[in-house]
């Protein structure tokens, strides 16, 4: 027997789900406060960047699609052992 998959719809509805979460937990409140504007200060500045507010939202997006790609994985691993957990007992216990 062949293992089920998730369905393509639910697989694209996890992804903008943890990508749109993801985003707006780490994004900075705002107004911002004294000690949020020194840690991206020195995180830029680490990096040798000037523009603050851009590397806050290129950090931004590539927190977000790791944090997407990772859990997305996990997320689908858990589907389908969930939707194969009945069919390997059936296969496996052939009567």
């Amino acid at each position: 027997m062949e293992t089920r998959r998730a369905p393509l719809g639910l697989r694209i509805l996890i992804v903008i789900t943890l990508f749109l979460i993801t985003f707006l937990a780490f994004r900075p409140s705002d107004p911002a406060t004294q000690v949020q504007i020194e840690f991206w200060k020195h995180a830029a500045a680490y990096f040798g960047e000037h523009d603050i507010e851009g590397f806050v939202g290129i950090a931004l997006l590539v927190v977000s699609t790791a944090v997407t790609i990772i859990g997305y994985q996990i997320v689908i691993r858990l589907i389908q052992r969930i939707l194969n957990k009945g069919r390997k007992i059936a296969v496996a216990n052939p009567s």
